[in-house]
């Protein structure tokens, strides 16, 4: 098993360490702001994928709903609201509230009957959030390479 470990400290390359995790934010930004309209809908967007499956990270996750292509239950997602987004993102309830009726207006969000911000049905599935995903990948494999290039992260075999 190959293991990619962050140095203790980037040493003598920590101002370029830095300089390199500020590109990689930006563009990883840039690619959902490209989704959402704005940066701050792209925020939100982040704000609903972090709440709402965070747990899923740490849980067994059936293989069958692995993939972005099947569908996920709803129910197995966890609660997230207008309140969470907002302390998420650091926005204010009325800012947030705002840019997720700009979400939903883009049929990207929808409110549950209980109140609840999540994904439209089948939007996960589109096309576009897979380009996207491997957009994402091919920006954090260069920016791993750098970083590894410059000694910041090293690979440990196991």
């Amino acid at each position: 098993m190959i293991r990619i470990q962050a140095q203790q400290r980037a040493g003598g390359e920590s101002r370029l360490a830095g300089i390199h995790m500020a590109i990689l934010t930006l563009r990883c930004m840039e690619h959902y702001r490209e989704v959402a309209g704005d940066h701050h809908s792209a925020l939100v967007l982040l704000a609903v994928v972090a709440i709402s499956a965070e747990r899923l990270t740490r849980v067994g996750l059936p293989e069958d709903l692995r993939s972005l292509e099947a569908p996920f239950p709803q129910e197995a997602l966890g609660v997230c609201n207008i309140s969470s987004i907002a302390v998420a993102t650091g926005l204010n309830r009325e800012t947030t509230r705002r840019y997720v009726n700009r979400l939903i207006e883009r049929a990207i969000l929808e409110r549950g009957p209980d109140g609840t911000v999540q994904f439209t049905a089948g939007y996960l599935q589109s096309g576009s959030i897979a380009s996207l995903l491997q957009m994402q990948l091919d920006t954090l494999g260069r920016s791993v390479t750098e970083f590894l290039r410059m000694g910041a992260m090293t690979i440990l075999e196991d």
